[in-house]
């Protein structure tokens, strides 16, 4: 059972990676801390709440820095991505007049998902909430990520977007995505707390 269970999350992991694709890639703009977010231990596995470590990634291109559940890279693009067997995280910073109406860019990606997300489903819809005293803009949506090998049924993913500006013209574009039996929307809202422009 268990090894059937850690197969199972193994594989969302590596369908993950395709999904992410080249995101993950690299190494250029950061360095990631293990531990260093918050005391936690640099063995990679998970911590005794079932959570693994925080690994702190401080991205010397657009200069911000958050606490990830691993270690995360940098592409040649700017993106930098974790990508695990049961969870992702994902920054890209979006520059220029797009970031100047953050509610406008959150809404036109959640109504530009459904088109490259595969049974993409809107869970909740772009919205302004309050993360360490910002002004941010979330939504929530589950999609696909094919199908486990190990049972047979579809891998349904939970994905979690956070907009947070820095200013008029930069946004950071966090994602979070876990498998949606892990998925806890405080933990989701934790780890977005975690960003720091610097």
């Amino acid at each position: 059972m268990f090894q059937d269970k850690r197969r199972e999350l193994i594989l969302v992991g590596l369908a993950s990676v395709m999904v992410i694709g080249s995101a993950a890639c690299g190494s250029l703009g950061g360095t990631s801390t293990p531990g260093a977010g918050t005391g936690g231990t640099t063995t990679g596995a998970e911590a005794n709440n079932g959570e693994a470590p925080a690994v702190a990634y401080v991205d010397s291109r657009y200069h911000y820095r958050i606490d990830a559940p691993g270690h995360m890279t940098a592409n040649a693009d700017g993106v930098a991505a974790y990508v695990g067997p049961s969870e992702r995280l994902q920054v890209a910073v979006v520059q220029g007049t797009k970031a100047a109406d953050v509610r406008t860019l959150a809404r036109d990606d959640a109504a530009g998902l459904p088109s490259s997300t595969t049974g993409f489903h809107l869970v909740s819809s772009p919205a302004s909430i309050t993360i360490n005293g910002h002004k941010v803009e979330k939504f929530v949506y589950n999609w696909n990520a094919g199908t486990s090998p190990v049972t047979g049924k579809p891998v349904t993913l939970v994905g979690v977007r956070y907009y947070v500006p820095k200013d008029a013209a930069t946004v950071a574009v966090i994602t979070y995505g876990i498998v949606s039996n892990h998925y806890d929307p405080q933990g989701a809202d934790d780890i977005a707390s975690t960003f720091q422009w610097q």
